[in-house]
């Protein structure tokens, strides 16, 4: 009886091993998978229309910086943009850039005066950056900026 019971002790205690594996192996990847869904919808917004989902990408978030003044304003911007997304390199594309969207933002509106930013008016400054991130893009393009925000305190 003995050989008996130590084989099923054996078995059980493969079973239990096997059953820890497959427990840490699906949590592994379920983690891996929510981590890359995550990244890859960071900063998403998506709104229904009748002709299907439309995308605003919303991840640069609220950018604060100042101006080039000897006694800087400081400017708040929020920047979204709306892209397809069914585009799925160029959704991960945007997920990658984020930091030199940004940075790319916070150099324009640092580089100019207040009294520039003023006598350019907000389309203008939306054409500029709009120009400048297309440029850091390869796989598709950005066709218009908004603002959510845009305020200047002096």
């Amino acid at each position: 009886m003995g050989t008996i019971l130590d084989r099923l002790y054996q078995i059980l205690r493969i079973t239990l091993f096997l059953l820890i594996a497959i427990i840490i192996i699906g949590s592994l990847y379920g983690l891996i998978r929510l981590s890359a869904h995550k990244q890859a919808a960071a900063g998403e917004q998506v709104v229904s229309n009748d002709t299907g989902q439309e995308a605003y990408f919303s991840g640069l978030g609220r950018i604060r910086t100042q101006t080039a003044d000897p006694k800087p304003a400081t400017i708040v911007v929020s920047i979204v943009f709306p892209y397809d997304k069914n585009d799925v390199a160029f959704t991960e594309e945007l997920s990658t850039h984020i930091g030199e969207l940004r940075q790319t933002a916070v150099g324009y509106f640092s580089s100019l005066s207040l009294k520039t930013l003023k006598s350019l008016g907000e389309e203008d400054i939306k054409k500029t950056l709009l120009d400048r991130f297309n440029k850091l893009l390869r796989l598709g393009s950005i066709k218009t900026l908004y603002f959510n925000d845009y305020l200047i305190f002096e």
